[in-house]
């Protein structure tokens, strides 16, 4: 355990220990309510049993990676200290220290392992100390009352050291467990982005493909032909130039719009997908090209699903581009109809007010299907019909969720 092997662990150790250990025989002495008889002076045995107290932090620390080891060693400098110097109640607190061993030992090996060198260990700690005081000539009984309490002191350490180390251990195993799963999910949250964003990038390239491939094919077959009417006809021939001019218009705009969606698909941090809150911003973009475009907005935008608002955008967007494509010149009217249990969204356009394409498999093809395909995921579906002007009429009805109504009545 890295947090065992730390200089500050060792530290904070030896002064847990060193003080209660030192306790005693310090206020025995300044107060002079007891007498030592020990073999060695009184201030060399403190000055041992503090150094025992250090190696055995050290050791117990060092050794956190070998805790049988680390075991063994802070229970020789224990008994070092009650048996080599005499003087085991001083030597009690150093208990503890074996006890962070067991705690060691509990979480790095298998139970079985774990708990039989704890016994073990032990048990061995108690056959010395009874070998000692009944060789220290102590009456029995005193024998029995020393072993039993020092038993009991050692038991209850190192059954609190291995239990708590199995706790421990098992808390770890329950917490890499955890992460694992959290890499598997975060991995697989992954692949799932790179897999829409291989999609989307998909999308745009067909996009691409069919602007570049045929739209732009289609403007310049336009201009051969304007090339061949000019030296007989060039009334016509400037007639097509206009139409090129229109056409070329509407694809830098697609063009422009894919362009955009790559970028923003391709960036370290994408763009929002726009939704019904920029519709401003679209009818913005083809008024500036020319297009004599009108919004009506009607209900609160803020509440709508984000699903519903987005794909309302690309349905209001297609809306717009088909009027270009087909109507040019002719006015555009967009309604945006927010009410309680349903959005509507209108793209009406009136007739063309200069001569369209001969070319009528010209333009994006799919772009209408993918809107019909995305409107039925919000349960609705999209409409077109010429109307009585000469234009043509496009319409949807999005259902709301029964939540997105509450928030609407409410708001």
């Amino acid at each position: 355990m890295s947090s065992l092997r730390s200089p500050l662990f060792a530290a904070v150790a030896f002064v847990a220990v060193a003080v209660p250990v030192c306790a005693d025989p310090v206020l025995a002495t300044t107060s002079g309510s007891g007498e030592w008889t020990g073999g060695l002076p009184l201030i060399t045995v403190i000055l041992l049993a503090v150094l025992a107290c250090l190696v055995q932090a050290v050791a117990v620390s060092l050794l956190a990676t070998r805790p049988v080891l680390g075991l063994l060693a802070a229970t020789g400098l224990y008994l070092a200290v009650a048996v080599l110097l005499g003087v085991p109640t001083w030597a009690t607190p150093m208990q503890l220290l074996m006890a962070l061993a067991a705690f060691a030992l509990a979480t790095s090996r298998p139970v079985p392992l774990a708990i039989a060198w704890s016994a073990g260990v032990t048990a061995a700690t108690l056959g010395v100390l009874a070998s000692w005081a009944l060789a220290s000539g102590a009456p029995p009984a005193s024998v029995v009352a020393f072993l039993l309490t020092e038993g009991a002191k050692l038991v209850s350490v190192g059954f609190a050291g291995v239990v708590l180390g199995l706790l421990w251990a098992s808390r770890e195993r329950r917490t890499r467990i955890a992460r694992a799963r959290a890499r598997e999910v975060e991995r697989a949250q992954d692949q799932a982005v790179e897999a829409s964003r291989a999609a989307e990038r998909g999308r745009i390239a067909q996009e691409l493909h069919d602007v570049a491939g045929q739209h732009l094919a289609g403007l310049v077959s336009l201009c051969d032909a304007s090339l061949e009417l000019a030296p007989a006809h060039p009334a016509e021939a400037l007639e097509l130039i206009e139409e090129v001019r229109a056409e070329g218009r509407y694809a830098a705009a697609s063009l422009y719009g894919a362009l955009g969606d790559l970028r923003a698909a391709n960036a370290d941090r994408a763009a929002p997908t726009p939704d019904l809150h920029r519709v401003e911003e679209l009818v913005a973009f083809w008024a500036e090209r020319g297009m004599p475009v009108t919004l009506r907005v009607e209900g609160d935008r803020d509440p709508l699903p984000a699903v519903v608002s987005t794909t309302a955008y690309r349905a209001v967007q297609e809306g717009l581009s088909n009027a270009a494509k087909h109507a040019p010149g002719g006015s555009v009217q967009v309604v945006v109809l927010v009410t309680e249990d349903r959005l509507r969204i209108e793209v009406v356009n009136g007739p063309a007010r200069r001569k369209r394409p001969s070319e009528s498999d010209l333009g994006l093809g799919w772009g209408l299907q993918g809107v019909r395909e995305k409107l039925n995921l919000v349960d609705a579906t999209l409409h077109g019909a010429a109307d009585d002007a000469g234009g043509w009429r496009m319409w949807s009805d999005i259902p709301l969720p029964r939540t997105a109504g509450a928030d609407l009545v409410d708001g």
